[in-house]
């Protein structure tokens, strides 16, 4: 299995969900063909952790006779998810990729998984993450070529989207750990304002950076999962921008934002190309380009590790003594920096994540800021890739969104990343939706 285009071979939530309502497909059929597509590819990519096709195939057929009676629970319903798995699904063990791990299942579905199974979604199993959803490299690949890495730390479920064995999927981001896979797997990967989804049944990394989000194809597909995610008074704003598509005229569009200075300084030649080629395709927007000197970007990506290194070690540090043997190189390093740390210097960067994001949220407006989503292409499989084009908005807590925009020459997905101030989810998601048309002209 060698490199491989995977733009257009691969059906979209909105497309099965439309096929399915209207009895064109069934349940067990759409599970059925994300299962041959495990059959074929799962040996090489390596993006589950488990997979339950009978049990997928009975709620399958439970859907089906849902639809056959009338009964459709919305734009999920019958539509083959992945989980990552830092994420409880109940009576299934929890691994969060830590090696020598021994626990119980868990009692119930994280709040996740639960709103995702009451929307009519097939939960078909968990896939893969990093160890503990930070650096260490998994075991997964890229589905555009094996010789990459797919990111992480959600790497299962960028693999598995990307190569149709689910059609979308939960991931996370506490550092890049959604916008990374997603750029490098060609898919949209979705990271939330901080604190829009619920975190509860979810691994604890750094509760200060921890961020849930879905991954899927298109921006479409992801909306179409965040009216299930969402919070209950937001779902129906999440589910009516599905038919809010167009805007009324270039003069209603957000301004945009280019974020150069030390951004630019990180991007490979490649990436840097791409975007400006798909800039000019946005010639309806206005575009100016501006160095970030205000985010003290310098002290932003080294507050975001401190809080990280503390975070982490608060939850896991008693296992450098009492089970070394659960530790991975990279989350081990970064523990023993949380705990050499004061508390003098932890304080001061939540207080410097706090002044920041104040200035930052000032700063942005009603803008829509962009630039690249990784530094370029899916670098080997030895590295998960570098967090710093997406470590600022995970400090930050803003809402930012990938998706495709290019191909490297070698055939790799670059992906572009838009960012929008906090709360302003919506806005961001209909912006995308307009990038990602105009990208396909």
């Amino acid at each position: 299995m060698g490199s491989r285009d995977l733009t257009l071979s691969l059906p979209t939530i909105g497309e099965t969900s439309d096929n399915i309502r209207h009895g064109r497909v069934s349940c067990r059929q759409c599970v059925e063909r994300c299962l041959t597509e495990f059959d074929r590819s799962e040996r090489d990519i390596q993006a589950w952790v488990s997979l339950d096709r009978d049990a997928a195939l009975a709620v399958a057929n439970e859907r089906d006779a849902e639809v056959r009676k009338g009964f459709w629970r919305g734009p999920l319903h019958g539509i083959p998810v992945g989980i990552k798995d830092i994420y409880d699904i109940g009576g299934q063990v929890t691994q969060s990729g830590i090696p020598n791990l021994s626990v119980q299942p868990a009692d119930q579905d994280s709040t996740m998984v639960a709103r995702l199974r009451r929307a009519g979604a097939i939960i078909l199993g968990k896939t893969v993450t990093t160890a503990y959803a930070y650096f260490d490299p998994p075991i997964t690949r890229n589905p555009w070529n094996l010789e990459r890495t797919p990111g992480g730390s959600s790497s299962g479920s960028a693999a598995a989207v990307a190569s149709g064995m689910c059609l979308g999927a939960l991931g996370s981001q506490t550092g890049g750990s959604i916008t990374r896979p997603a750029s490098f797997c060609g898919i949209a990967g979705y990271k939330p304002t901080f604190g829009l989804l619920h975190r509860k049944g979810i691994f604890p990394f750094a509760p200060n950076l921890d961020h849930p989000g879905p991954m899927a194809r298109t921006v479409d597909d992801v909306i179409c999962l965040m009216t299930a995610l969402a919070p209950r008074s937001l779902r129906s704003e999440f589910a009516s921008l599905l038919n809010d598509s167009t805007f009324a005229g270039p003069s209603s569009l957000p301004k945009v934002v280019v974020l150069e200075g030390e951004f630019a300084n990180k991007t490979e030649p490649v990436m840097q190309a791409a975007l400006n080629s798909a800039l000019e395709k946005l010639n309806d927007a206005t575009v100016s380009r501006i160095d970030p000197m205000e985010l003290d970007l310098t002290n932003l990506w080294r507050h975001h590790r401190r809080v990280m290194a503390v975070e982490i070690a608060t939850h896991q540090g008693s296992k450098l003594k009492s089970h070394p043997d659960q530790l991975t190189p990279a989350i081990e390093g970064l523990i023993e920096e949380g705990m050499a740390s004061s508390g003098v210097d932890y304080a001061a960067a939540l207080q410097f994540q706090k002044t920041i994001r104040r200035v930052a949220t000032d700063w942005i407006g009603d803008t829509i800021w962009v630039m690249p989503a990784a530094r370029g292409p899916a670098p080997t499989p030895e590295t998960t890739g570098d967090p710093c084009m997406n470590s600022p908005w995970s400090l930050l807590g803003f809402p930012t969104i990938t998706i495709p925009m290019s191909l490297s020459s070698d055939g790799l997905p670059l992906g572009i990343q838009m960012i929008a101030g906090p709360g302003r989810d919506l806005e961001l998601l209909k912006f995308a939706r307009w990038v990602e048309t105009r990208l396909r002209m």
